[in-house]
């Protein structure tokens, strides 16, 4: 009796004890998570000493500076405020006496913005408009860089039979490109020659520079982080999980010293420990993490990544909790005679069901945050339309006036013929005015809704699909609907807006009707495109 009882006393302990030499392994990395908000602090307090530099009596060159290094700041951090400094920097830049090396340089931060945020099409529609002939080394070094980034993360979400491999073939051309002028003295350069021989499958020469790297720069930069995980890559190509594991971790470390929000580190960490050591509790409190990330930085890419993955682990977790089950029933069964073991199997059983009410809670409260970050972005979304479509509503209203009053003006002054043609010429918008002011119309509906032309053409029959000509961001019919999107119908509206007859308006909505697949609902479907 007392030999059975030694053995089910070290069966029921052995998982324990398991999990204990596992969480060793990673206890660094437990410290740096729980030093989260101290790193936070520490880089809003770097960000905030930058912004209290930003004093109105700056120069220009001094102001751009600033913006530059704020968005360097925010690139990996939030999208958004990149975004904002990006968008700054545009502003104050003058395209008529400033160089094209000024405007180049903002147009790559806006296209590494995008990439980094999942908009891979856009940031390269930006990038290959950019001649790099006309910029000096130091830009060519930060256009091919924001090139090679973008195809290289867009292969990696991309079909991998077909569009995959022309987009990873780019991305190596455009790192050859970098490598070429990178100076030879800087850790970017052994950095980007071991990404070289990583996609060469040359993983000795990989390890190698990689690692020469990582002896070159501190913990908490974004090139460690990026130099470490990419290491690890290398390693779990290698066959090696034990080294795999270090320098996922060690990567995973450093995304949280930077910090950076826009990471891969713990979302690879949480999949090894699921698949390779079981430790299901652990992977799940780090894609919580990964998750918690990809909404401050506001990747809906890295959102839907995330979220893609909590399910298939929760799935596991269930299997483990079933697993434990059927060994307690063994375990009981084995014991069932023997009175002294009741009462250990009795804790056994609350602790493994204390277990799992707290998993069952963590999850209930991590699914609640998913409902309300949906709920969230929709009620933005329906906000976002309907202030827009208030201002519209607005700018018709307006419009109507202007074009009355040159009449009002002339019945009350008919003896006056100079002031008559004045209205007239000071009153109308001319044609420069009015092409800027669909241009700007055009570019701020296409950056609420990017994808409202591949969209709306959805809609259309194949061979009757309408698209705008080369240098147009959008054409009348293309225009006409996108107002219809932003809930303005009434095509006396769109005709003040658009500058155009209310007959004129309603034959090309008939012309477009007529090439859409269903007619009848055509418009209604127009106005629920691009919904969250």
């Amino acid at each position: 009796m007392k030999i059975t009882i030694i053995v089910f006393i070290f069966l029921l302990s052995f998982g324990s004890l398991r999990a204990v030499a596992g969480d060793a392994s990673l206890s660094r990395l437990d410290e740096a998570i729980e030093q989260r908000g101290h790193f936070l602090k520490v880089k809003e307090s770097r960000v905030d000493s930058l912004r209290h530099l930003l004093k109105p009596d700056i120069n220009k060159d001094r102001r751009l500076n600033l913006y530059n290094e704020l968005f360097q700041e925010y690139l990996t951090f939030n999208f958004d405020s990149a975004m904002m400094y990006v968008d700054s920097a545009s502003d104050i830049i003058d395209p008529t006496t400033d160089g094209y090396e000024l405007r180049a340089q903002v147009e790559i931060h806006r296209a590494l913005s995008l990439a980094t945020s999942g908009h891979f099409s856009h940031a390269i529609n930006i990038l290959e408009k950019i001649d790099s002939r006309k910029l000096p080394v130091r830009l060519q070094e930060e256009y091919f860089s924001a090139c090679e980034w973008t195809y290289g993360v867009w292969a990696e979400y991309s079909d991998k039979r077909t569009i995959a491999p022309v987009f990873t073939q780019r991305s190596l051309l455009y790192l050859d490109s970098l490598i070429s002028v990178t100076d030879v003295s800087k850790p970017e350069y052994t950095y980007r020659l071991a990404e070289k021989h990583l996609r060469s499958q040359n993983y000795k020469e990989a390890e190698k520079e990689y690692l020469a790297t990582i002896a070159r720069i501190p913990v908490e930069s974004r090139l460690y982080a990026q130099a470490a995980y990419a290491l690890a890559l290398t390693y779990r190509d290698m066959q090696d999980k034990e080294k795999y594991k270090e320098w996922v971790v060690n990567a995973a470390i450093s995304d949280q010293k930077v910090p950076l929000k826009e990471n891969l580190a713990l979302q690879q960490l949480a999949l090894y420990l699921k698949e390779e050591e079981g430790d299901i509790e652990r992977a799940n409190s780090y894609l919580k993490l990964a998750l918690e990330d990809a909404i401050f930085y506001n990747n809906r890419l890295r959102m839907l990544e995330v979220a893609e993955k909590i399910p298939d682990i929760s799935n596991v977790y269930q299997d483990t909790v079933n697993a434990q089950n059927r060994r307690l029933k063994s375990y009981l069964l084995l014991i069932g005679l023997l009175t002294i073991s009741l009462a250990v199997v009795a804790v056994y059983i609350y602790h493994q069901h204390k277990i799992v009410s707290r998993s069952k809670v963590a999850m209930e409260e991590l699914n609640e945050k998913l409902r309300e970050l949906n709920l969230q972005l929709s009620q933005t979304n329906k906000s976002r339309e309907e202030y827009v479509s208030l201002f519209m509503d607005l700018c018709a209203a307006y419009i109507e006036k202007l074009n009355r009053f040159p009449i009002v003006l002339k019945l009350r002054v008919k003896n006056m013929g100079d002031l008559n043609s004045v209205a007239d010429r000071y009153v109308r918008p001319t044609d420069v005015e009015t092409r800027e002011m669909f241009q700007n119309f055009d570019s701020a509906f296409l950056r609420l809704y990017p994808d409202y032309i591949k969209q709306f053409n959805a809609l259309l029959q194949s061979e009757r699909q309408i698209y705008p000509k080369k240098g147009e961001l959008l054409n009348t019919d293309l225009r006409i609907y996108a107002l219809v999107r932003m809930g303005i119908t009434d095509s006396n509206k769109i005709a003040t807006l658009l500058f155009l007859s209310p007959q004129t308006i309603f034959n090309h909505r008939t012309q477009v009707r007529n090439r859409a697949i269903d007619r009848n609902n055509f418009e209604r479907e127009v106005s629920q495109l691009c919904e969250i």
